[in-house]
């Protein structure tokens, strides 16, 4: 909180006006986190509902999507809110604790979704290519999802001392500031985006050697099936195994397509830590580095590439509508009321 407060008029009237400054400053970026944050929610929002009340237990990996789900409403509301304050109370900032809490708990929120999203990726490998004899069950995962939020609620306690309101200056006026405490405070953050980015390279490692084995064994299949079908055609003995390919073909294809999807998100989160890593690299590096650029263009910009971490969060419901079906049947029906005649026949469905 604040130490010291304006005390006479012209003060106050300067103080608020180089707050204002600043909000018109980051206006554009202010408009693009509350379209995201109203996006975000009523995305997010919407899909789980949808699977809680009719694809919750559908399987093929759906048992994930509602958990992701609620992450990145959480991520999204709690991301968009801190930047929004930080934009409108740019040198007012409401405190210290809150400064602190703000970024903790977005903090541990984003190191939920990389481990969650590692656990998909390990849980696909395991039911498509049978790499171990032992299932792995609700029960493992929920108790894995357990783990998950007791580690990134530990491992980013460091956080809590790096962060704090800051006075600064400008002629005779004195502002409040969200950011790094002190040098210290600065240097114990390198460490912390060290082990940060270290564990999320890992956790990424793990994610594209799964998907990729998961492609590598697929081809087989394909290669096989390909073979089997040209020998049954030559020797005129497959017909009846030919009459059971299309329903394992509808089976096996939305296995692989919520695949797809899963990767697609792993691609997404991805794609959303890049430019933020790289502003905050140049901004421990530098610490005058905002106040070098001198247009109010590169500033928006190199802003939008500061906060572009929790872009997947938005994004994801649009790609579970695109990739699953059965999600877009199912909210169809809940908006309309009324069912879509089923085209195809129901599939057997998975362990998750």
């Amino acid at each position: 909180m604040k130490s010291g407060s304006v005390s006479t008029i012209n003060d106050t009237f300067s103080l608020e006006k180089w707050n204002s400054y600043y909000n018109e400053l980051y206006l554009p970026n202010t408009v693009l986190l509350t379209i995201g944050l109203l996006i975000g929610t009523f995305g997010n929002a919407t899909v789980i509902i949808v699977y809680q009340r009719g694809l919750k237990n559908k399987g093929h990996g759906r048992f994930f999507i509602p958990i992701l789900a609620t992450i990145d409403l959480i991520c999204v509301l709690l991301s968009a809110t801190y930047n929004i304050v930080q934009i409108t109370r740019h040198v007012t900032f409401p405190g210290s604790l809150v400064c602190k809490l703000f970024i903790y708990s977005i903090r541990v929120i984003l190191g939920q979704s990389v481990m969650v999203m590692t656990a998909i990726a390990v849980t696909r490998l395991q039911q498509i290519c049978q790499i171990t004899k032992h299932q792995i069950t609700k029960s493992h995962l929920r108790v894995f999802i357990v783990c998950a939020i007791i580690f990134c609620a530990l491992s980013n306690i460091p956080t809590l001392f790096v962060f704090g309101t800051v006075k600064i200056y400008k002629e005779n006026i004195t502002g409040y500031k969200c950011m790094e405490i002190d040098n210290d405070a600065r240097a114990l953050e390198n460490g912390i985006m060290t082990f940060t980015g270290v564990f999320h390279a890992l956790c990424l490692f793990i994610v594209f050697a799964s998907y990729i084995s998961i492609a590598v064994h697929l081809f087989n299949i394909y290669h096989r099936r390909n073979k089997l079908n040209e020998e049954s055609t030559e020797s005129g003995k497959g017909k009846d195994s030919m009459q059971s390919l299309p329903r394992q073909r509808r089976k096996t294809s939305l296995t692989y397509r919520l695949t797809f999807m899963f990767f697609t998100l792993q691609l997404s989160l991805l794609l959303a830590f890049i430019p933020p890593f790289i502003v905050i690299k140049q901004e421990l590096d530098d610490p005058n580095f905002w106040d070098r650029k001198s247009d109010k263009y590169s500033k928006n910009v190199y802003l939008a590439m500061r906060m572009f971490y929790f872009m997947n969060a938005i994004v994801n419901p649009f790609l579970y509508g695109f990739f699953d079906t059965s999600f877009r049947r199912k909210l169809f029906e809940l908006v309309f009321k009324r069912k879509i005649p089923e085209l195809v026949s129901a599939v057997q469905q998975t362990t998750f």
